[in-house]
């Protein structure tokens, strides 16, 4: 609440409606840093208004020309960023109650919902734009409404006449640094005389624009159903060293790609929108969206994209994944306590925890390698010849420039590459066993290949066996894996 005409107006009447209706009611004001003293008298004002109908107060003081300043936002983006946020706080803080999840009430009128139409024409839109502000609107565990949408600014003004209210006048109306104020006290007017009800008239159009475009959203869903699937599918893994905010969301690169350009723009707007926090889902317009549907087409795995509002698009090997994601807390080594590489004993049995995995040394006659050309059959055994290998064996995990010569590929390659073209999730790689010999060269990629030049040949009377396991899992069960 601002303690202006609008704000007064909708406190009034929810405090008549209250016992009616039989909800509860709390008074909420955010100063957003930008007037000063004037700001924090406001504030001060709408907590007088609440004392006085008996009502819960809560204030807070943000700024927002910092973060404008921080993340290079509009000081109009900024102050709606940190209202929202603030709201939505206090209303998570309430909770629900029986009649389901808070609601927050905003004094938007027909006024403000004209203006946003023009703005977002001005400044280039489509359908979705058009539509303008919701009336009601789901949020993360809380639910906006704005009861004064159909009701015009003048009306609201002899409302505060007749119930005798003294709003607060911001003199920030005036102010022509922001959008809304210059559309608003020198546009419209101009459009006024060509059109004296230009307002309704761009009110009808939003929400003529609104109900047309829930349908062809609907309409979208229903198309790529077939294309969208929450969590992710095993094989893939995105978003290796991020945090997740909530859920993940897969769409099918080839499925997606089949669809028509119409539905793929509606998708992704309709998934971001899902993901985003209050506003933010504005920030998200044509350009970007070209942008994730590019993605599928011609961006490489592991590639990212970020979005406004922390979402985050990453290409993975047959699905795109979108989420909210942001770095984890550092956590050190991104394998535990396992620090530089773990002597194997031969013969004998270690165990590495912090990787999952368990090794199995000894001497055998040869009988498993066969021909250098041909890979192991059992790809968590691996037969080397120890003529060639320097002692001891070790076990590490990836560094930077590591290469190899793949048994069965014909010459050498990264293993950066091998990880790629083994469809390895990216989130497994930094803990993929290495097994490596004294001079640090690898041996063996464990579960996909040796290197051919230290593979024991075939008929090799003493062979050195190694056979990975999973700790807790028994070796016959993952023989066949990749």
């Amino acid at each position: 609440m601002s303690g202006g005409p609008d704000s007064l107006a909708l406190l009034d009447i929810l405090v008549g409606l209250r016992d009616d209706l039989r909800f509860e009611l709390r008074v909420a004001s955010l100063d957003h840093g930008l007037r000063g003293e004037r700001g924090a008298a406001d504030q001060s004002f709408v907590a007088e208004v609440a004392a006085a109908r008996g009502l819960d107060f809560h204030g807070a003081t943000a700024d927002a020309a910092g973060l404008a300043r921080r993340e290079g936002l509009s000081l109009e983006d900024a102050a709606r960023r940190v209202r929202y946020a603030f709201l939505g706080e206090i209303a998570r803080r309430w909770g629900p109650g029986p009649g389901g999840p808070p609601k927050v009430a905003l004094g938007h009128t027909l006024d403000d919902q004209a203006e946003t139409v023009l703005m977002r024409v001005i400044e280039g839109t489509g359908l979705d734009g058009l539509a303008g502000m919701p009336i009601r609107r789901e949020e993360d565990g809380w639910v906006l409404v704005r009861p004064l949408l159909r009701v015009s600014r003048e009306e609201v003004e002899s409302y505060c006449r007749g119930r005798r209210l003294e709003p607060r006048t911001d003199e920030t109306n005036l102010d022509g640094r922001f959008k809304r104020n210059m559309i608003r006290n020198r546009l419209m007017p101009l459009l006024a005389e060509y059109n004296p009800r230009v307002r309704e008239a761009l009110a009808r159009l939003a929400e003529t624009a609104g109900r047309e475009s829930e349908v062809l959203e609907e309409e979208a869903l229903r198309r790529a159903g077939h294309v969208v699937s929450r969590g992710v599918p095993p094989g893939e893994s995105p978003f290796a060293g991020l945090e997740v905010s909530g859920r993940v969301t897969a769409l099918k690169r080839s499925g997606f790609n089949a669809l028509e350009e119409w539905v793929r723009r509606r998708l992704i707007r309709r998934l971001v929108r899902e993901l985003s926090g209050p506003g933010t889902s504005r920030g998200v317009g044509l350009e970007s969206v070209e942008r994730v549907i590019a993605a599928f087409r011609d961006f490489r795995v592991g590639s990212r994209l970020e979005l406004a509002g922390a979402i985050l698009v990453e290409v993975g090997y047959e699905h795109v994944f979108i989420a909210r994601a942001r770095p984890a807390p550092e956590s050190g080594s991104p394998v535990g306590d396992l620090a530089g590489s773990v002597d194997l004993v031969l013969p004998g049995r270690t165990e590495i925890p912090a990787l999952g995995w368990a090794f199995l040394t000894g001497w055998a006659a040869g009988g498993l390698s066969g021909p250098p050309a041909e890979p192991t059959a059992d790809r968590l055994v691996v037969e080397l010849d120890p003529g060639v290998v320097a002692f001891p064996l070790r076990v590490r995990t990836r560094r930077p420039g590591d290469a190899l010569r793949p048994a069965g590929l014909g010459g050498g390659k990264k293993l950066k590459d091998l990880f790629i073209s083994a469809k390895v999730p990216r989130a497994e790689r930094d803990t993929w066993p290495l097994v490596v010999d004294a001079l640090d060269r690898i041996v063996w990629v464990v579960g996909l290949r040796a290197d051919e030049r230290f593979r024991a040949p075939r008929g090799l009377d003493r062979v050195i066996q190694v056979r990975a396991e999973r700790l807790g899992v028994r070796a016959e069960r993952l023989g066949k894996q990749p």
